[in-house]
């Protein structure tokens, strides 16, 4: 595979890298509802944005995207923006996307409804994020985004997916693109996306800017406990149903940090389908801090009858279905440390999940391409 520039295959910003994104928000790595569109309608500017949404918690969300490099100040052109809804109430978002669908008010807000999996939209703009999304990002934005999130506490305030198309160049099919959209930040200990002044103790210099090591996050630990059980559970897979290291990716999510686990073949889809062990932190005293763990199967909600009847014949020890907007298989787990038994119960539970979903998983996919 060689990656490609978008330019250099003539796509264009608006109406074809947007328009992708729009019709497939899921590649951004979460629940998103886009409910607008090169959106101009302020009062006192002719501004315009990229796409607006409204993700799962029903948080404000401005999606700003580049073709190529970000340019030294995007980050602060989606700062304006959020700052345009920080007075828009419940109505007001409600009307935005019923414009932008075509649709009356109550059709709007029965989709939103449906999209929060509640019926209370009360949560609607209690607080606005941005996500940045380009082929490249400059030091100066990626250095004042880190800078951002961690002063305000808020590790996905304003998020940065690089978006990378290759073309396979063994391949006969010249018009057969392939494009890998990951999230670098937030993402623990990145040090090569932090500017510092000349001067200060440097960790080298990247693209002749002088970088440091960012600060890492307190719950640091997490990121290595995820790192091992990736590795005793990869270890020990047979080769044909063994993710590969492209395949994994972890992060931040809402109050916790994922791990995902999946497959390069369909219908295996980042964020869409896979596997997933998400960590989340409470106290139920003063004295003790309780680690909560829920292993993870995701799948798409379409088409989902006949396949939920193949999961519920599968021995997996204390799971359940959960349905929200995408299906899943949950089991969860806790416990008062990060120590090594709890490690080896994470992983021998994502261990079993992947042995028994995985070829139900492609055994349906080849059933459904077989019936065309």
């Amino acid at each position: 595979m060689e990656e490609v520039d978008f330019a250099r295959l003539g796509l264009r910003e608006r109406r074809d890298i947007q328009e992708w994104i729009a019709n497939n928000p899921h590649v951004l790595g979460e629940d998103l509802l886009i409910i607008g569109k090169e959106f101009s309608d302020f009062d006192q500017t002719n501004e315009r944005l990229d796409l607006l949404a409204v993700d799962a918690h029903g948080r404000i969300v401005i999606i700003e995207v580049k073709r190529g490099d970000t340019g030294s100040d995007v980050h602060w052109q989606a700062i304006k923006y959020a700052s345009y809804f920080r007075n828009n109430t419940q109505q007001d978002v409600i009307g935005i996307f019923a414009k932008h669908e075509g649709v009356s008010g109550e059709e709007a807000e029965k989709k939103l409804i449906e999209h929060l999996d509640g019926d209370d939209l009360g949560v609607l703009n209690k607080d606005q994020r941005i996500i940045l999304v380009s082929h490249r990002f400059a030091p100066e934005v990626t250095s004042a985004v880190l800078w951002l999130n961690e002063r305000f506490s808020s590790e996905d305030m304003i998020s940065c997916i690089r978006l990378i198309p290759y073309r396979d160049i063994q391949s006969t099919d010249t018009d057969s693109l392939y494009i890998q959209a990951y999230r670098i930040i937030p993402v623990p200990g990145d040090e090569n996306y932090v500017i510092e002044a000349v001067g200060g103790k440097s960790g080298g210099r990247i693209d002749g800017f002088t970088v440091r090591r960012a600060r890492r996050s307190s719950d640091d630990e997490i990121s290595s406990f995820f790192r091992e059980i990736g590795t005793l559970v990869t270890d020990e897979l047979p080769d044909n149903i063994k993710p590969d290291k492209r395949n994994r990716g972890a992060g931040f999510y809402n109050e916790g940090r994922y791990y995902n686990l999946w497959y390069s073949r369909s219908p295996w889809k980042n964020g869409e389908t896979c596997f997933q062990a998400y960590l989340t932190q409470g106290s139920e005293t003063k004295a003790m801090t309780v680690f909560h763990v829920e292993v993870r199967f995701f799948w798409r909600s379409t088409e989902c009858k006949d396949f939920e009847k193949k999961l519920s014949a599968l021995d997996i020890p204390g799971w359940e279905i959960v349905k929200k907007r995408r299906n899943s298989v949950v089991v969860r787990l806790e416990n008062s440390s990060l120590d090594e038994r709890f490690r080896d119960e994470i992983a021998d539970t994502l261990k079993c999940f992947i042995e028994k979903i995985t070829p139900v998983v492609d055994g349906f996919a080849n059933e459904l391409n077989e019936e065309g």
